[in-house]
């Protein structure tokens, strides 16, 4: 799996979740709910500027794509629940 197709997976997640309970969730929990379009957003901005670069610059992309975005595919795989070689746990 490529990193554009990692952040776009979590993407995915973050956009088609569905929150039971989310009427009486904590505020942190809450807090939560409401920042997952800001995030699912980032991260498709990540991986659209990847996707760009592939494209420019296939070299620099092999060579640091996935560095240019660590705290992003970090987020990614925390939703995702893989680890940082992008394999599932």
């Amino acid at each position: 799996m490529s990193t554009a197709e990692e952040l776009r997976a979590a993407v995915d997640i973050l956009r088609n979740a569905t929150f039971r309970g989310a009427m009486t969730a904590t505020p942190a929990v809450a807090a939560l709910i409401r920042a997952r379009e800001p995030i699912a957003a980032l991260l498709e901005q990540a991986a659209v500027g990847l996707e760009l670069l592939a494209a420019q610059d296939p070299g620099l992309y092999e060579a640091h794509g996935a560095s240019l975005m660590t705290g992003q595919l970090a987020i990614a795989r925390a939703l995702r629940g893989s680890q940082s070689d992008g394999s599932s746990r």
